[in-house]
């Protein structure tokens, strides 16, 4: 029997596996260059810290701040605390983003959450290149002051010496790329995305709690000045609600559907149903739709979008979660649902209209 019910189960996350593939492919394959592009800016990004670490003008003692102040020296030995946090946060938040692939419920998707990571990402990290490539700050860290040999990169003899990085290095032992911090770039946009898209509230508060220990792990371990951390916790939420203002792929939430619908998919919906006496009724059924307008983003005046004569879309509030039987009455009292009548402005026996929801 418990062999029976593995089995069962085993096939079910098979079955929605490649469904969910079936639904996240043609997503993929729209985002590409997005996803490439995001992918690619990492690899500048290293070559960037890698410039800072060789530009670094170090001292003895690092520039005065209110961190170090009143915050308690962790010191060499205690330096792997802000890394274990920074993991803890960075593994699960890789996880749940598949998280669509096996589970029921689904409230986003994987293709679009990281296209939208990426450039995020991206336009922090360029932000974060501007900032300390035009000023070198001393780094506070134990191995990048004055007398230590990894202080300061040398120069490569050639150009080609520019584009070979040691990313073990720059993750963890690089000088000079500091304002404003990596980790706590990273760990913000993977906190701000959980935030928008999850779904469990403690999950999210203890997750916001991680990041701000991990922020103050940061500066007592002296890997970074406070200003440093300061200015990436206003920078990216900034540029994170900046980029979801543009963004209006949103997925629905509903729950045992066997899938969710491929973008070419059109289905039509009828909206005859007979009262007891065999006159019309204006009782909507619940729909299956298709290829909400949602899953495929709207330029922001519709150029070059023509709609369907007869049919008024309406936008889906963000953040909403109501119900197909909710949207499609929303959508009848905005007069989006046409119906033939007859020469007497009665529905017809054969009268059915086609509803889609946007």
């Amino acid at each position: 029997m418990r062999i029976d019910y593995i089995w069962d189960q085993t096939q079910e996350w098979r079955r929605r596996v490649r469904l969910e593939f079936r639904i996240e492919l043609p997503m993929l394959i729209a985002r590409w260059k997005q996803i490439l592009f995001g992918a690619l800016f990492q690899y500048f990004h290293g070559m960037s810290t890698q410039l800072a670490h060789r530009m670094h003008q170090p001292q003895e003692e690092p520039l005065g701040d209110l961190g170090f102040t009143y915050l308690p020296e962790l010191g060499l030995q205690n330096a792997w605390i802000s890394e274990t946090i920074f993991w803890s946060l960075f593994i699960p938040f890789i996880i749940w983003s598949f998280s669509p692939f096996v589970t029921s419920r689904k409230r986003f998707y994987t293709a679009v959450i990281y296209a939208r990571i990426l450039v995020v990402l991206s336009l922090c990290q360029f932000l974060r290149i501007l900032s300390f490539t035009v000023t070198q700050l001393p780094a506070p860290n134990y191995h990048c002051r004055a007398g230590e040999d990894t202080a300061v990169l040398p120069m490569p003899d050639s150009w080609w010496g520019h584009i070979v990085i040691n990313l073990g290095r720059q993750a963890t032992h690089g000088c000079g790329d500091l304002i404003f911090s990596s980790h706590t770039t990273f760990v913000l946009v993977g906190c701000l995305t959980f935030t928008e898209y999850g779904e469990t509230l403690i999950l999210k508060i203890i997750a916001w709690i991680g990041v701000g220990m991990m922020s103050l792990c940061i500066v007592a371990s002296r890997k970074h000045y406070s200003v440093d951390v300061v200015v990436a916790w206003y920078t990216v939420p900034l540029v994170f609600y900046a980029m979801m203002r543009r963004w209006t792929t949103v997925r629905p939430v509903h729950e045992q559907w066997p899938h969710r619908p491929l973008i070419g998919e059109d289905v039509g919906v009828s909206m005859k149903e007979e009262n007891g006496d065999g006159s019309p009724s204006d009782k909507p059924l619940l729909p299956v739709v298709t290829v909400p307008a949602q899953h495929v983003r709207q330029g922001s005046k519709g150029e070059g979008k023509a709609k369907p004569s007869g049919i008024r879309l309406s936008r889906r509030p963000s953040g909403s979660s109501l119900s197909l039987r909710e949207l499609e009455m929303q959508e009848m009292e905005n007069g989006s649902v046409e119906r033939n009548t007859d020469k007497d402005g009665n529905p017809s026996a054969s009268s059915s209209a086609i509803c889609r929801i946007s």
